[in-house]
């Protein structure tokens, strides 16, 4: 799926804003935020009522965290946005995590969040947040470090003015996800390293997405050094992306694609006795012994790396090239490609569940036309139902659609099996659009934001196909707010607004 802009794509680009009448999004709208206020908070808080007046404050000022514990992220995050070093921890007794600055009269923040049946949304839910700001200081409120952060970030997007005096209009915002998994994907380099920190930073957890995908096949294994290139990211590196996104309350999960796509286990004439079809060296036999013994020692380093909950095999696009299964194979010439694909994916699933860890897979195998706009690589509803009831309930469904039209159908089919399921979208607005709002009616898990710049990636790739990269800041906003205006209607220009957020700063505390 590493794709570049092309005649087709531009094409159904116009398509997609002249059939929702849309033609005008890329020039963008006088920023409006939520109705009757003038400020801009992206992604759109669930309730923004603006004040009278700002709160200012010096760099360095004295601030306050009350909480069961100082959690090291949140203390961090409040640092680089309050501009100060100067903090204090109290631990009362509070139930949930407050920061303040300068309360009226030095007023404490309440000793426990509103409780019981009539509590508001923002304080039950893990990752809301309540922000107050009033000329005489402000609160943060949150159940949790995680929607405390959240909090933090809101404010970094109204505070204005330079390190020595600091400004927030006075406002008050309460706000929780729409979706409980908002994902990122995106391929490591070693020429990208410094690159996906800053998105890490100054993006991803700035606009409150809280997993990374990340797909690093072509890392260089300890076990496998023979099938490197020259930009694949070295272990201590990708160690030191996957620590970045967990200091910023980003779930980091690893991709390794297989059986398909499977064509960076043969690079440089390596390990030909595993390719499924010799004639075409993409897929991997998954009955070969030596194919298994491959993988898992590819998977035991990645776990190594990653430590995660969750695991991505790909499993997508698996008979895209060649002959799955070849009839000429000693392991796999009596088996369906849907006997091979289930019985693959249910014992690395099992394998990892011995582990611990929990499994992801793409969903293309398991829909057939007619089941989806596209991203349908069953034959027939009889093959994909076949391997929908074959494949673990286990495992989450990342159910990939890129056009402009896609909708709910391919969710409600995958969870009427019985799957957990994630939406997957590209980088067209209105597919994201569109998309998320299938994915939140549906009562899917959650959206992931999917980018295809080449196995490769840094900034060359990201100064030529920033399309994709604004294309998070569209996602970040759908998948967090669950909003029902169109993208035309959001207030902004997405490729202004992340490259102001790319160039940001890294903050020196």
């Amino acid at each position: 799926m590493i794709v570049s802009l092309t005649l087709p794509r531009l094409a159904g680009r116009l398509l997609a804003w002249l059939a929702i009448g849309l033609a005008g999004w890329s020039g963008g709208l006088e920023a409006g935020g939520l109705a009757g206020s003038n400020l801009l908070v992206i992604p759109q808080p669930k309730a923004l009522h603006a004040g009278a007046g700002s709160f200012g404050w010096a760099g360095g000022a004295p601030w306050t965290l009350q909480a069961p514990v100082r959690e090291a992220r949140l203390w961090q995050a409040a640092r680089e946005v309050f501009g100060s070093t100067n903090g204090q921890f109290l631990n009362n007794g509070m139930v949930g995590y407050s920061l303040q600055l300068s309360l009226p009269g030095g007023a404490n923040a309440p000793a426990s969040l509103p409780a019981g049946p009539d509590a508001p949304a923002w304080a039950t839910n893990a990752e809301g947040y309540r922000l107050s700001v009033q000329p005489a200081g402000l609160l943060i409120q949150a159940a949790t470090a995680q929607g405390a952060f959240y909090g933090l970030q809101t404010l970094a997007q109204l505070r204005s003015g330079a390190a020595a005096e600091l400004s927030c209009p006075a406002v008050e915002v309460t706000d929780w996800p729409s979706l409980r998994f908002r994902g990122v994907h995106w391929f490591p380099s070693a020429s990208g390293v410094a690159m996906d920190e800053r998105l890490i930073q100054n993006v991803f957890s700035a606009y409150k997405f809280n997993a990374c995908v990340i797909q690093c096949e072509a890392a260089r294994w300890d076990s496998q050094p023979e099938i490197a290139m020259r930009d694949s990211i070295s272990k201590p590196d990708l160690r030191k992306l996957v620590a970045a996104c967990r200091s910023r309350f980003l779930d980091p999960i690893p991709l390794v694609d297989i059986p398909g796509h499977a064509d960076w286990m043969f690079r440089h004439g390596q390990n030909t006795n595993l390719i499924e079809d010799p004639e075409t060296p993409y897929a991997c036999c998954v009955r070969n012994p030596q194919t298994i013994a491959f993988i898992e020692g590819v998977l035991t380093e990645c776990l190594d790396v990653f430590h995660p909950e969750t695991f991505h095999l790909g499993f997508d696009e698996i008979t895209l090239r060649g002959r799955f299964p070849n009839p000429d194979c000693p392991f796999c010439h009596d088996a369906t490609a849907t006997a091979l694909m289930a019985e693959s994916a249910n014992q690395l699933a099992g394998w990892l569940a011995a582990r611990g860890v929990k499994t992801m897979i793409w969903g293309d195998m398991l829909l057939a036309p007619g089941e989806a706009v596209d991203a349908t690589n069953a034959k027939d509803v009889a093959e994909a139902k076949a391997r929908r009831a074959a494949i673990s309930k286990n495992i989450t469904i990342t159910d990939w659609h890129y056009v402009w039209n896609a909708d709910r159908t391919s969710l409600d089919i995958l969870q009427q099996a019985g799957f957990h399921t994630i939406a997957s979208t590209w980088e067209e607005p209105v597919n994201i659009y569109r998309f998320t709002q299938g994915a939140v009616a549906s009562g899917a898990d959650g959206l992931l934001q999917t980018t295809w710049a080449g196995f490769f990636p840094n900034e060359r790739e990201l100064k030529r196909e920033v399309e994709q990269y604004a294309a998070y800041i569209i996602a970040a906003d759908y998948a967090w707010s669950g909003r029902s205006d169109p993208p035309a209607q959001l207030g902004y220009e997405a490729k202004a607004v992340f490259r102001k957020a790319y160039a940001n700063p890294t903050p020196a505390f």
